[in-house]
């Protein structure tokens, strides 16, 4: 056996080896390293499964139960908080507002720890860490990515530094973070701060973690799970930032077909909707473009965003792989506003909260996004009577505290140096 091509301890009678392989010069990889391109010509990764697979999930109730296709040698590794294995639900009276499509709900929302789809990207990514033995974790978001993976770091009890954008502090709440949990606001132009967390964790000998070819896998589960829980989909739909989400479930498809468990005619299409004042890789893709330049990106937005969390820190790095996606799955990607949202909002909410379930509005408006986005494409004739439609719920939900974690610094990213704001975060852990 190739010594870096892993065999996963496998309990379900399949024969799994796994590793990572440059998507442009195929050079092979050991999966025992988290590095965000090929050493070799800095091309994107992927993560390659070889081997025999039956597609029998186990009989966990989280994501783990596919935990065969997923890039984890061990599964003593995983850190599971509950994520993933979300119910879906039906919502028939909303067919009229679709044009007679069948509506269903996929409720990442209420059984996500953090209360968003975003703890399955923390789950599969601090299990790597776990099993890599990384410590000392640097990352950033406009929000949710942010908080679920600083929920699992405290979980382990690692060291973690979280930067986000100042203007989404109001959305930290309902995770845990402790002594060694950082939580840095940045009071600057959103695509300043990737650029400045990975400065960070460079000139701190820290690990900038979770590079888009690991975080593609852990939405890859959702393909796992639409396919095991509703095998007739005809599209799947997620309001996007950055659109990891598609980006995983189409790559979960894959390897579905790849194993001879589905034909390729039986993936969903996949739907995205943006938000109207954070549109980049819509129109970009309206304009046929296969790639983006900071220069497709807003100069400045206004200060009252409708959603801030979905003005993604990365759109630019992430949109070919989108594209690609979308084009594959025969997909669609649209666009709604605030008023269109608000006119749609009341009759889902409705039918929500006769079932019992809330979303925290006031927290994040993202899923109502995406049921408005799917009004205009039933009003196009892009959807309609007879097709099924699974829709993410991406928007905060599940828990119900409105605490907010306090954050432990504010920075200039274009100012501040990157040792010192390290040194004054490393008194605060000691005190």
């Amino acid at each position: 056996m190739d010594a870096r091509k892993l065999r996963k301890t496998s309990e379900g009678g399949n024969a799994i080896e796994f590793y990572q392989r440059c998507t442009k010069c195929e050079a092979i990889e050991s999966a025992h390293r988290m590095i965000a391109a090929c050493p070799d010509c800095a091309a994107p990764l992927e993560f390659v499964f070889e081997g025999t697979y039956s597609g029998a999930p186990s009989d966990r109730d989280d994501l783990w139960k596919n935990f065969d296709l997923l890039p984890l040698e061990d599964s003593r590794n995983i850190v599971a908080l509950g994520a993933g294995g979300s119910p879906i639900l039906e919502l028939p009276e909303l067919g009229d507002a679709l044009g007679g499509a069948d509506l269903f709900l996929k409720l990442d929302s209420d059984k996500n720890p953090t209360g968003t789809f975003k703890d399955r990207e923390a789950s599969v990514i601090l299990s790597r860490c776990k099993e890599l033995g990384l410590d000392g974790l640097v990352f950033y978001s406009t929000a949710n990515t942010g908080r679920a993976y600083t929920h699992y770091a405290a979980e382990l009890g690692l060291t973690s530094y979280f930067f986000m954008p100042k203007q989404c502090e109001y959305k930290n709440t309902g995770f845990q973070k402790g002594p060694r949990n950082h939580l840095i606001l940045v009071d600057s132009h959103y695509p300043n701060i990737g650029p400045y967390a990975k400065r960070f964790a460079k000139e701190n000998g820290l690990h900038a973690i979770a590079p888009l070819h690991e975080r593609t896998e852990s939405y890859a589960t959702l393909a796992y799970e639409q396919f095991q829980e509703m095998p007739d989909c005809d599209f799947f739909v997620q309001t996007i930032a950055s659109g990891m989400g598609p980006i995983g479930f189409l790559r979960g498809h894959r390897n579905l077909i790849k194993f001879g468990l589905e034909e390729r005619r039986d993936v969903p299409r996949i739907v995205c909707v943006q938000s109207e004042q954070t549109n980049s890789m819509y129109v970009a893709y309206r304009a046929g473009k296969t790639e983006m330049t900071p220069d497709d990106l807003p100069s400045e937005f206004p200060d009252d965003l409708f959603e801030p969390t979905l003005n993604s820190t990365n759109p630019v790095h992430n949109y070919p792989a989108l594209c690609a996606s979308l084009r594959e799955s025969d997909g669609i990607i649209t666009d709604v506003g605030r008023a269109a949202v608000g006119q749609e909002s009341g009759r889902f909410l409705k039918a929500l909260a006769k079932r019992g379930i809330r979303f925290l509005v006031d927290q994040e408006q993202s899923t109502l996004i995406g049921f408005a986005g799917l009004v205009r494409l039933a009003a196009e004739g892009s959807i309609g009577r007879g097709d099924r439609v699974l829709l993410l719920a991406t928007g905060r939900g599940g828990t119900e505290s409105s605490e907010i974690v306090p954050a432990d610094l504010t920075i200039d990213p274009s100012t501040a140096d990157p040792v010192e704001v390290k040194r004054r975060l490393d008194v605060l852990t000691n005190e």
